[in-house]
């Protein structure tokens, strides 16, 4: 069987087998985390574009065009990549099944504006 494809209980199985007696820690991903990011990264200018405008006729200003994006990696400021089934802080047999793993991005835009 391909790697890529073993669930993680016959990973786990596969690991012990060969003589692991120590588990440090479990990390979940995706094979198209690239698409996907690419994806979320799409919706968060579109959000960010949204929030600008309706920030920008509640001020009484025109929104001009995009004069700054800076794409922010979510993994770097502790968005987490898996949800597990247990509480923060604790281990379960419970975060070893099958969850959510979690693609997300985020951006800042900087928009010119214009008095109307």
């Amino acid at each position: 069987m391909d790697r890529t494809e073993a669930s993680p209980q016959e990973a786990f199985a596969d690991a012990v087998q060969a003589g692991a007696n120590h588990l440090e820690s479990v990390d979940f991903d995706m094979l198209n985390k690239p698409e996907l990011r690419a994806q979320a990264r799409s919706a968060a200018v579109r959000t960010a574009r949204a929030k600008a405008e309706l920030h920008a006729d509640a001020a009484g200003v025109q929104l001009g065009p995009v004069i700054h994006i800076d794409d922010v990696d979510p993994e770097s400021i502790g968005a987490g990549r898996y949800r597990g089934h247990s509480d923060p802080g604790t281990v379960s047999e419970a975060d070893l099944a099958p969850g959510a793993v979690v693609v997300s991005a985020a951006v800042v835009l900087g928009f010119s504006i214009s008095h109307s």
